[in-house]
């Protein structure tokens, strides 16, 4: 059985049955479900730090742009980087923003999908009239332009936030596992796992070349850094694979995971808000042991192998049974 169908609130809900503060049938709280929303965010933020609780690789589609050896990766929105969201008017059908007298300079407009190279920046607003992931299109002298139609009329001025896409405007990665740059229908990888002692003993990071061979990433924050060497010389296709990040979930946001994240998601929430509902001192025995059953599951089924050494044939054999060797003298 999968996850698919069940919402944050479906989880909230469960999680409360399992530590007997609602029963079933009960409606929850408002400030019941705000709460352990926060806590069940905050659960898969820090379950995302595990990678052995990540499921799958997200394949993001990008290009290099040439001569620029720094990407910086992310989306943050206007609070994570200190600036302040900006008021206007929205009407149902319409998808202008109007009557907006704080233009930020920091807004982007592009005409892509979110989290695509060119795209604008993402917005949100506090009455909840923005769809998901509609980004900007077009900035006038007071007025935004979005990528989507309001689904109904503010109540006065409504305050909406926005992103500022970085370099790669994707959600910020916290582990970039593999890579590679497509060129002619051809692939070429890209060693992400260089480390900052390794990546800084090149000696002329601006090397040109066709395409990164190298890549360090620098998990800073708001924005991720991305150095890679060699320096582009083209516009190429990049492939970057990233974890998949888990969290930032509303109330009545569908969870698609594989199976077996639903039980373990649920009896981690419960133990997590055992301490806030029932005793901030103790946690029942038999909610840990299931707690900690569930979990160990998604580990085993994350796990990766070991990985095979792999050796060149001229290291891991002589050449005495070789006659072949009067033709190449033993240097090959």
């Amino acid at each position: 059985m999968t996850i698919g169908t069940t919402t944050a609130e479906g989880i909230i809900k469960s999680a409360l049955r399992k530590i007997n503060s609602y029963q079933s049938g009960e409606q929850v709280a408002e400030f019941d479900a705000t709460d352990c929303l926060e806590t069940l965010n905050d659960l898969l933020d820090s379950l995302s730090t595990d990678k052995e609780f990540c499921f799958g690789s997200q394949e993001n589609i990008l290009s290099w742009t040439a001569q620029q050896k720094l990407y910086k990766v992310g989306n943050p929105t206007c609070s994570l980087l200190g600036l302040q969201p900006f008021t206007g008017t929205l009407t149902a059908g319409s998808n202008i923003i109007s009557g907006v007298t704080n233009l930020p300079a920091q807004l982007v407009a592009g005409s892509t999908p979110a989290y695509q190279v060119g795209s604008g920046s993402i917005l949100s607003d506090v009455q909840g009239l923005i769809p998901l992931n509609t980004t900007v299109t077009a900035v006038g002298t007071n007025t935004v332009t979005m990528s989507a139609n309001a689904i109904g009329n503010s109540a006065g001025l409504d305050s909406v936030t926005f992103t500022v896409p970085g370099d790669f405007p994707i959600p910020r990665p916290l582990r970039i596992t593999h890579g590679f740059t497509r060129f002619n229908q051809l692939d070429f990888t890209l060693d992400v796992c260089a480390t900052e002692t390794q990546y800084t003993q090149f000696l002329y990071k601006a090397q040109p070349g066709p395409w990164p061979t190298v890549a360090w990433y620098n998990d800073t924050f708001p924005y991720g850094l991305l150095n890679v060497y060699q320096t582009p010389g083209n516009s190429t296709e990049c492939h970057i694979f990233t974890d998949t990040i888990l969290g930032n979930l509303t109330l009545n946001q569908v969870l698609v995971m594989p199976q077996g994240y639903s039980r373990c998601i649920k009896l981690l929430l419960a133990r997590d808000i055992w301490i806030e509902y029932i005793s901030p001192v103790t946690v029942p025995g038999m909610l840990i042991k299931l707690a900690k059953e569930a979990g160990d599951y998604i580990k085993a089924l994350n796990a990766q192998p070991a990985g095979v050494a792999q050796y060149d044939r001229a290291l891991s054999r002589g050449n005495r049974a070789d006659g072949g060797w009067i033709l190449h003298g033993g240097f090959r």
